[in-house]
């Protein structure tokens, strides 16, 4: 694993040098100073044995189990000290990582929140307290990432896989010759040593062989980072000159340079920070060489171990700086690494995420690394993923696990990266002030699959998105009105995202939605339209047929109200009028609205008079047209309605002519409905001829002319709704 490349450990080492609490507890603590972590183990099993109430020796037991990979057993450790009132709050955190890492999210989620309960102020705690629905996100495959193993992975541990000239340099422990290597007594395995392909061909099988020159020493070299031209390398060193207080070598940083003539690396020097105090490693160096970025637990920092940056002065590299809070937490970052577009990935165990250590980015925002974003799954699982590197076009690279499947305790995979980092600010549009802590979806329109984020306290957020496809993206702050819009992504256009939200008007718009004659209206959709802007919002009417939106001043909106009926017969009309918040004053905060809709029944025929036709004529005559201008009114008002349009005449003559004559009446009443903009489709057209006389006018009846007109009649009449 990881944890035996860096000799750092997962927890504070404060819990080491606790006070004995017995002899056990004092032979154990020598064994771990010698990273003999089993052996501790039985030692803290005995005092822990010996004093079941020893939260120490239970910390210590669960802890060496820890560096032993064993999460199982120290989950079964953690469960038991936490459960005893003497243990420390933060031992509820480390718990809950247990958990986290062992695939049990929602026991997870339940510690965390108690952890938070216990110690607010931890910067954890506010980080941990959603874990159950910050992980859920990640835990689905976007796709965005394919994996590949390599040939180059042996049972052995292979670690900090690098480009150097198109070639593939990493750091093994693999066997190395007798006598050439001494055993590393935490591993069991050889100390590392730095590895590169003899060969770049892209389908050969490449047999790697260690780098050449005074790089490979006795005890841990690797891994290891190269300037663009290849003839500068900065690697990670055991200390050969100094030791610790406990007798220890302490990680250093070293600088070699490539002599082309003799095809090796040389003048290896130590890198002016080096301390035998602390541990430095992991270094990634910039895609201009001025830049060099680590990892390293030297004091004053804010977490277990902390990313750095050096910068070159001359040739000279400064004092480091910690990148800061943005980017380390009070856990593990290691292995940075910094693509050409100043992109930051590096590994972490204290964010949120799916196990030990997850890989995260932090693109570039500014002077300073942006919002940080878990990569998800497809590249992070619950075990350690570590060590992202990415060639020139950031499409290609590699990265380390040593999740289940693997052939050693840790392996290289290749990868390609199928999405794009697409970034973006949240602002208040109308200070243009940064908004944190604001929710950010976006929803693939061809799989409906969403992806959630939170800006960070600057208001910048950054997700990873397929290329090449439409997006819905929203976003929701308290006090602020949801933002929604399209977003499409092209390759190599994404430029970034700028969304301003606006502030909630302070303007309360009540709407009273009753039906006429049976009073409140519940479950009514209401549609509030801004006619600047165009967004929408809608909410259904509640058991008091109520409803309530926030308006802005100066602005000219639409309100809509409309209440469908499915599979029940009968429809309610539309309603739709202009709300206008020009020229409010301060003190005008409230505007009410009552809407009442009135309900039609299945086949009720509207109140409109009959069409009149002259005798033996289907012309539209100026009355007639008044009528049917009502009918375009209505049908526009109820576009859900069909409506049957039928058409008779008087019993005067043939009655096969009187068929044909209402038929063209019937056509006459649609083609000029059709000319006033109603929808036809919704219209059935019927001619019924003399079948359905009115009154007793039938053949051979002598009836006065005005008697006959009562039948030359159309008539409207509702018979579905949809």
């Amino acid at each position: 694993m990881v944890r035996s490349i860096t000799l750092l450990f997962l927890l504070s080492v404060t819990y080491w040098s606790a006070f004995a609490q017995n002899n056990f507890v004092e032979k154990g603590d020598k064994l771990i100073r010698v990273f003999k972590f089993e052996k501790a183990a039985v030692m803290y099993k005995k005092a822990a044995d010996r004093n079941v109430n020893d939260v120490v020796a239970w910390q210590k037991l669960g802890n060496a189990f820890i560096m032993l990979g064993d999460n199982t057993s120290a989950e079964a450790i953690y469960q038991i000290l936490t459960a005893n009132p003497q243990s420390k709050p933060v031992d509820k955190f480390y718990y809950a990582q247990l958990l986290r890492n062992n695939g049990k999210y929602a026991e997870a989620d339940a510690v965390y929140k108690n952890f938070a309960a216990a110690l607010p102020a931890d910067p954890r705690a506010a980080e941990f307290m959603n874990f159950a629905d910050d992980v859920q996100p990640l835990t689905v495959d976007a796709k965005i990432f394919e994996l590949s193993t390599l040939p180059e992975n042996t049972a052995a541990s292979e670690i900090g896989p690098v480009y150097n000239a198109g070639k593939l340099v990493f750091a093994s422990n693999r066997a190395a010759a007798a006598g050439v290597k001494v055993v590393d007594t935490w591993s069991g395995r050889g100390y590392y040593d730095l590895y590169e392909q003899r060969s770049a061909g892209p389908n050969e099988v490449v047999v790697p062989g260690k780098m050449k020159g005074k790089v490979n020493k006795r005890l841990n070299d690797g891994p290891a980072t190269f300037t663009r031209d290849g003839k500068e390398m900065f690697f990670t060193r055991s200390n050969y000159k100094q030791k610790d207080v406990d007798g220890n070598r302490k990680l250093g940083l070293y600088h070699a340079e490539y002599n082309a003539a003799k095809n090796k690396w040389m003048n290896i020097q130590s890198l002016p920070f080096n301390s035998n105090a602390y541990n430095l490693v992991h270094p990634s160096v910039s895609k201009d060489g001025t830049k060099l970025y680590f990892a390293s637990d030297m004091p004053g920092g804010l977490g277990e171990t902390d990313i750095y940056m050096s910068r070159k002065n001359g040739s000279t590299w400064e004092q480091p700086v910690n990148l800061g809070k943005e980017i380390n937490t009070p856990g593990q970052e290691v292995f940075p690494f910094t693509d050409d577009d100043g992109t930051l990935y590096f590994a972490s165990d204290s964010r949120v995420g799916l196990g030990g250590l997850d890989i995260y980015m932090a693109p570039k925002t500014g002077a300073k690394g942006g919002t940080v974003q878990n990569l998800g799954t497809g590249i992070n699982t619950r075990a350690d993923d570590f060590g992202y590197v990415s060639d020139e076009t950031g499409k290609y690279g590699f990265m380390v696990s040593d999740r289940t499947g693997g052939i050693g305790s840790d392996d290289i995979y290749k990868f390609t990266r199928i999405a794009v980092p697409v970034c973006g600010t949240v602002v208040d549009a109308q200070t243009g002030k940064t908004l944190g802590d604001a929710t950010i979806a976006i929803t693939s329109a061809a799989t409906s699959e969403e992806h959630k984020i939170r800006t960070n306290d600057k208001g910048d957020f950054c997700i990873l998105l397929k290329p090449n496809e439409n997006y819905k993206i929203q976003a929701d702050k308290e006090g602020f009105a949801r933002f929604e819009n399209k977003l499409v992504l092209r390759t190599g256009s994404n430029t970034h995202q700028i969304i301003n939200m606006q502030p909630k008007g302070g303007i309360d718009l009540v709407v009273d939605v009753s039906q006429k004659d049976a009073g409140a209206l519940e479950g009514a959709t209401v549609f509030l339209v801004n006619k600047k802007t165009g967004e929408v919002v809608q909410q259904k009417s509640d058991s008091n047929g109520k409803v309530k939106f926030d308006l802005y001043k100066g602005q000219e909106y639409d309100l809509k109200v409309a209440k469908p009926l499915h599979g029940t017969p009968g429809v309610y009309d539309k309603f739709v009028k202009a709300i206008s918040t020009m020229g409010f004053t301060p003190s005008q905060s409230v505007v009410n609205q009552s809407v009442q809709l009135n309900y039609y029944k299945d086949e009720a025929i509207f109140d409109l008079p009959n069409v009149y036709f002259d005798l033996n004529s289907n012309e539209i005559k100026p009355a007639a047209a008044k009528e049917l201008d009502k009918l375009v009114k209505l049908m526009k008002a109820f576009p859900d309605v069909q409506v049957e349009l039928s058409a008779h005449t008087d019993s005067r003559g043939k009655s096969s002519f009187n068929m044909m004559l209402s038929a063209l009446r019937a056509k006459a009443c649609v083609d000029y409905l059709e000319t006033k903009g109603a929808d036809i489709t919704k219209l059935i057209a019927i001619g019924f001829g003399e079948a359905k006389i009115r009154n007793a006018c039938f053949d051979y009846v002598s009836c006065s002319e005005t008697e006959h007109a009562v039948n030359r009649r159309i008539e409207f009449k509702v018979v579905r709704f949809d």
